[in-house]
């Protein structure tokens, strides 16, 4: 080979943690480039190393940045050193439009260990050092994602463990064991509070003041807490390759629990009356107090003005309408008064509740028995899919395919009976306790920090409800609160039935037509 004409000279150097073992460490590689560079009468000017990048990509950092000196530098730089081919590219397209790059700056790719030149036959060998280079590539990725289906098959995670799990050490244990006492109660207490009724920004805020994480640290965005949320992984199965496999680790999380959260997640893309994403606690009725005149939750702030700093409820969309937040809230406060419960109408409430829990409890012990028959039918045909299979009357796959419907079955029927022993485990004097709330709605509101506001506010306005300055309009009440059989309002002008659906007017005596979910419409 002729001596360059242009002298100087970079090294790219690549290693993974595989290629160690191969002997492709970094100093092996920097070695011979070194040495080749000193044959051929090249000044090694600067050294790039990459260390754990992957080939398959050239957006790799370390490459990116000497594409950038070659670029800048280019007036001195004759070649770009590499141990062999495969360390700057596994992929022949990437290689390709890298040495375009490269002879783009008049600068020459070199391999310290295999024969490159720029003729015609030196091309032909470097772009087949190239495809070979990519064939490993995917021979490895193949042989890798056989193995994975094969370990998913047999019920083992091959990933990075979910928040709440680590992963197992060795073959011999489950693939994934609880963090304990790190995150798995956290994460458990997750479907608890969803199911309980509490919003998922409010569910997420708590565990994560609570010490909640990610593996990096971090909290966890609204986005992977919902996507945890969903994860079947949690109660004990793997969704990969295209198949539902129970996996050989503890379930976090109870299948019945999982199933009823993921009904209210559904649900909860059509919730009506949405909180606002941060609670303030200056403002809780922000968000569930809606505009008489077009049915937009109101906004709240405050303004200063007058030498003072006054709290403000407004709509949006209704520039005219806004109230003042120590007139609203404690009319808030009476109307919840007004719609508490007296105590002779909580005591009939709670011999109510107590036959039906009676009627309840009657009705769980048959449900309880049924459920005790198919189960102990799913067992037997369980056992008896297993016993064909080990008889060779079945094909391993239609043996697995039916234990796994066998599993299946049983697993929704054992959900169904806990559902129901939890019925029948209701307490009455739970009940009691909660009932007796109900008499002074208004005087917990008032005690209750903005949390608990925001809950009481759910529950009896599940749809929000108006306010035209004075009163508060007609909306759906919570049945329990429906119990006492009177109107919502002492303001006759406010409400006039007129048939199945109330009609409401706002303050200045305008017509609101109600369009169902607490919104209603002005008429002109």
């Amino acid at each position: 080979m002729t001596r360059p004409t242009k002298t100087g000279a970079v090294i790219y150097t690549r290693v993974s943690s595989k290629d160690q073992v191969e002997n492709y460490s970094l100093e092996t590689q920097e070695r011979a480039c070194r040495d080749y560079a000193t044959r051929e009468g090249y000044d090694v000017i600067k050294v790039f190393t990459e260390r754990g990048e992957s080939a398959k990509t050239s957006d790799r950092t370390e490459l990116q940045a000497m594409l950038k000196y070659v670029e800048d530098n280019a007036r001195l730089l004759g070649a770009v050193i590499v141990y062999k081919v495969d360390r700057l590219a596994r992929n022949s397209t990437d290689h390709g439009n890298l040495r375009i790059k490269l002879r783009k700056h008049d600068v020459f790719l070199q391999s310290a260990t295999e024969a490159l030149d720029d003729t015609p036959s030196g091309r032909l060998i470097e772009t087949i050092f190239a495809a070979i280079a990519q064939e490993d590539n995917e021979n490895r990725a193949d042989q890798s994602k056989k193995g994975m289906i094969a370990a998913v098959a047999s019920g083992r995670f091959v990933w990075p463990a979910p928040i709440g799990y680590v992963n197992g050490h060795s073959k011999s244990t489950p693939s994934l064991v609880p963090d304990v006492p790190s995150t798995a109660k956290l994460v458990q207490s997750a479907w608890n509070l969803v199911e309980s009724g509490m919003p998922l920004y409010e569910a997420r805020t708590q565990l994560v003041r609570e010490g909640l994480r990610m593996r990096s640290g971090r909290a966890p965005s609204p986005h992977a807490f919902r996507t945890m949320l969903k994860s079947e992984t949690y109660i004990g199965y793997i969704n990969a390759f295209g198949r539902r496999i129970p996996g050989d680790f503890e379930p976090l999380v109870d299948a019945g629990l999982f199933w009823r959260v993921q009904e209210l997640l559904a649900k909860s893309n059509h919730t009506v009356a949405r909180p606002y994403r941060k609670v303030h606690p200056d403002f809780p009725l922000r968000g569930t107090v809606l505009c008489p005149h077009c049915g937009q939750p109101l906004t709240a702030a405050w303004s200063r003005g007058h030498g003072g700093r006054y709290g403000y409820y407004r709509c949006t969309r209704c520039r005219c309408v806004s109230f003042r937040k120590d007139s609203l809230e404690p009319k808030f406060v009476n109307h919840l008064n007004k719609l508490s419960l007296t105590p002779s109408r909580i005591e009939r409430l709670r011999k109510a509740m107590e036959a039906d829990l009676v009627e309840d409890s009657k009705s769980s012990q048959q449900a309880i028995r049924q459920l005790d028959a198919r189960l102990n039918q799913q067992q037997k045909r369980r056992d008896q899919i297993i016993e064909k299979s080990l008889n060779n009357v079945l094909l391993d796959d239609d043996a697995r395919r039916l234990r796994e419907e066998a599993d299946r079955a049983i697993q929704e029927i054992e959900a169904e009976k806990r559902d129901c022993l939890e019925c029948q485990s209701v307490n009455l004097d739970i009940v009691t306790a909660g009932l007796t709330l109900l008499d002074r709605m208004g005087s917990l509101w008032t005690e209750s920090e903005v949390a608990t506001r925001k809950r009481l506010q759910r529950f009896v306005f599940p749809y929000g409800m108006s306010f035209d300055g004075s009163e508060f309009g007609t909306t759906v009440l919570p049945a329990c609160l429906q119990f006492r059989g009177e109107a919502t309002s002492q303001k006759r002008g406010l409400v006039r039935p007129t048939g199945l659906e109330p009609v409401i007017y706002g303050s200045g005596g305008h017509r609101l037509i109600q369009l169902g979910h607490g919104r209603t419409r002005r008429q002109v």
